[in-house]
């Protein structure tokens, strides 16, 4: 049986990563903008279709999309509260 939670976090790490951490929140956990190295720009309506790229590339169901997307937003806004 595979952990869920583990999966989820695995990949919003990628999703990190993938951005180099260049994802910008606000106080209340919306993401706003992001930066995709590989595509060298900063949008704001990038942050779903990096997201379902990454969850795609882990074999990751359309409804589990959200909980991805709560992961990043927990481990950035737990990075700014550790500053």
């Amino acid at each position: 049986m595979v952990n869920f939670e583990k999966v989820y976090q695995r990949v919003a790490f990628q999703v990190i990563q993938r951005c180099h951490g260049a994802i910008k929140i606000t106080k209340h956990g919306k993401i706003i903008e992001v930066y995709d190295t590989k595509r060298h720009i900063w949008s704001d309506g990038l942050a779903g279709l990096i997201l379902k790229e990454e969850c795609r590339n882990a074999d990751l169901k359309d409804w589990e999309f959200a909980n991805v997307r709560t992961y990043v937003i927990k481990e950035l806004l737990g990075k700014t509260d550790n500053q």
